[in-house]
């Protein structure tokens, strides 16, 4: 069945002139592929996380981006064997070859699914795995450093990025809310969902 670990455990500390802050990344292995999640911008994390899982750049055979912010995808790009899936108008690149793809790219147990809110072009993940139905949540849920992490569906977006939606962003959380057991927000910890 697909595992997921959480690598990177991802942060989001605002200062003076801007912020501190790098993407929760995750590994999904599955039967015949390893996936790796929203790389982030910390390198030296990413590479000690890959390290202490055996893992060389070369070894990944799909990055899942889930959309556009640096602090997500900076590092997509050292990964020069894998394939992207993309929040860029639901693309798969492949090197140069811009492909659409089906919500089960990843594997019959991942469905890849749009939440937009955050920003408008924003994608998650719905993974059938051994510990639980998960959701890789991307920015649709997320905590600043420090910030108490009890979820509510209603709580602020502390980014306001451009093209951000409350009440998109609002739906896109109960989507995935209603569909998991255990939700990976943007930054912050893994959390399991009360019903």
């Amino acid at each position: 069945m697909t595992k997921v670990k959480v690598l990177i455990e991802g942060y989001a500390k605002k200062i003076k002139n801007g912020w501190t802050a790098s993407s929760t990344t995750c590994l999904i292995t599955t039967k015949d592929k390893r996936i790796i999640t929203d790389p982030g911008c910390n390198r030296k994390n990413l590479l000690e996380a890959l390290e202490k899982e055996k893992l060389q750049v070369g070894d990944i055979d799909y990055v899942f981006l889930s959309h556009c912010h640096p602090d997500h995808i900076l590092l997509a790009g050292i990964f020069e064997k894998a394939k992207f899936i993309t929040f860029d108008t639901n693309l798969m690149y492949d090197k140069d070859l811009l492909l659409e793809f089906d919500k089960h790219e990843l594997g019959k147990d991942i469905e890849i699914i749009e939440t937009p809110g955050h920003v408008l072009e924003h994608l998650s993940l719905l993974i059938n795995s051994s510990t639980g139905k998960i959701a890789i949540a991307g920015d649709v849920i997320w905590w600043m450093e420090g910030e108490e992490q009890i979820f509510d569906v209603k709580q602020k977006d502390h980014s306001q990025a451009k093209g951000m939606n409350m009440e998109t962003l609002i739906e896109s959380r109960r989507k995935l809310i209603e569909w998991a057991d255990y939700i990976i927000p943007g930054h912050g910890k893994m959390f399991k969902v009360k019903r």
